[in-house]
């Protein structure tokens, strides 16, 4: 009789959050090759410029239209149903990209595909991924699991960019036709997410933030504004809002032409600071969670990112090439670190049960919030080279940074979760 309350170890929650990291693995190798394959076979197949632009507006649409239904029938279909089920209709999408070049095909596709490859598109699985991971992992392994999911995301993009000069390959020395070339490619893509599909197949139902068995009487779709964390809920995101504007005004193609123009330097110059910036990043993640472990994980997610916002804004002031790029590389050292404390501070002050609707409204808050933010910049740079963007920027970040910290310095995250690796 004793044995039978002696608690049987499940795999499938130890197993899980290593899915969740083949998966984003997976995935985006897939999205990094479509990054830099989409606009180039769009164009080779005869697609204007403005209808390239229309079809990748279309797919941003489309990522924020998932992303909401996925976060409002969270109760009623399982991650692990919405995590295969997002993977077949890209992969579908990726079919329609080979067999039609009809432009009205297209839309349809870049709606329901990734032909945009941003992060506004791959949201839902984002918030998949967050919700799953914080069901089976206790809340103060989170940020280790999160810091190793971004890490994960980092080697696959890499992956899939070196899977992309297949091409390229393929053209120059085997003398293929550049659109039978990039139709190669493509089947590559369709298959990394039947590969991710089959891999989120295995997961188990304890990746899913309730009970769906015990939850009949409950309505079939989430109300958000009904959610007892609301609060939190809607402060959190529509901060994570202003910080993603900020974010958006100073991204890679900005810096780069700051650097090209204001020091000259060239393109080869650049793309070692932008390698050098990335190893900074994923050793900014993987030190994530040991400051997390010191100063808690809101302390780390703030004052990581005060470090970070004053070089930016005294990178615009840089004398030097030689002081511009370290303070760049400064900054690269802590710029990540929020990003898997946030996660998992997401997680920490919600209930388990109003974890998808956190994930989904803060995904959608900051995806919201990059739209604008390059167009801004774009327009102050129209006329001439100024630091504007650089400040504004810097200066937006720091009002989050201590905006977050003052509204959520009282708010601890438990210690404990329902279920358990």
């Amino acid at each position: 009789m004793a044995s039978q309350s002696i608690p049987i170890p499940r795999r499938g929650p130890t197993l899980d959050p290593y899915l969740f990291f083949v998966g984003r693995f997976v995935r985006d190798g897939a999205r990094a090759l479509m990054a830099i394959l989409a606009v180039i076979y769009l164009a080779e197949i005869g697609l204007s410029n403005s209808q390239v632009g229309i079809i990748f507006g279309f797919s941003l649409a489309g990522g924020f239209v998932i992303s909401v239904v996925v976060m409002l029938t969270s109760r009623g279909i399982s991650t692990r149903t919405w995590a295969v089920v997002n993977m077949l209709i890209t992969a579908l999408a990726g079919v329609l990209l080979i067999v039609s070049n009809d432009f009205w095909l297209l839309i349809i596709g870049g709606f329901f595909g990734s032909y945009a490859a941003s992060g506004a598109h791959w949201g839902a699985m984002t918030q998949l991924e967050q919700t799953g991971i914080a069901a089976v992992v206790r809340q103060e392994r989170r940020t280790r699991a999160y810091s190793n999911l971004t890490i994960v995301s980092s080697a696959g993009r890499a992956t899939g960019a070196l899977l992309a000069g297949l091409s390229t390959l393929l053209i120059n020395t085997f003398d293929w036709e550049p659109i039978s070339a990039y139709h190669a490619i493509l089947w590559l893509y369709i298959g990394m997410h039947g590969l991710a599909a089959l891999v989120y197949l295995i997961l188990s139902k304890a990746v899913h933030p309730q009970s769906i068995d015990n939850d009949n009487a409950s309505p079939p779709f989430v109300n958000p504004f009904k959610a007892q964390a609301r609060r939190r809920i809607l402060t959190i995101s529509s901060f994570f809002a202003i910080d993603s504007f900020a974010g958006g005004m100073v991204f890679e193609s900005f810096l780069s032409f700051w650097l090209f123009t204001k020091f000259d330097m060239s393109a080869a110059a650049i793309g070692g600071l932008l390698i050098s910036a990335h190893a900074l990043n994923i050793a900014s993640l993987a030190l994530a969670p040991w400051v997390a472990r010191r100063i808690g994980l809101l302390n780390t997610l703030v004052f990581t990112q005060v470090a970070s916002n004053i070089a930016l804004i005294l990178f615009a002031f840089a004398p030097t090439v030689i002081i511009a790029i370290a303070l760049w590389l400064f900054r690269a050292l802590f710029d990540e670190m929020d990003v898997p404390t946030r996660q998992a501070y997401m997680m920490g002050i919600t209930e388990t049960d109003e974890h998808p609707v956190m994930a989904g409204t803060a995904n959608l808050g900051r995806g919201i919030g990059r739209i604008p933010s390059a167009t801004v910049t774009g327009w102050l740079w129209a006329g001439a080279l100024t630091v504007t963007p650089w400040i504004a920027a810097g200066t937006l970040k720091l009002v989050y940074d201590f905006a977050i910290w003052l509204a959520f310095r009282r708010v601890e995250t438990p210690s404990h979760s329902t279920k358990e690796v």
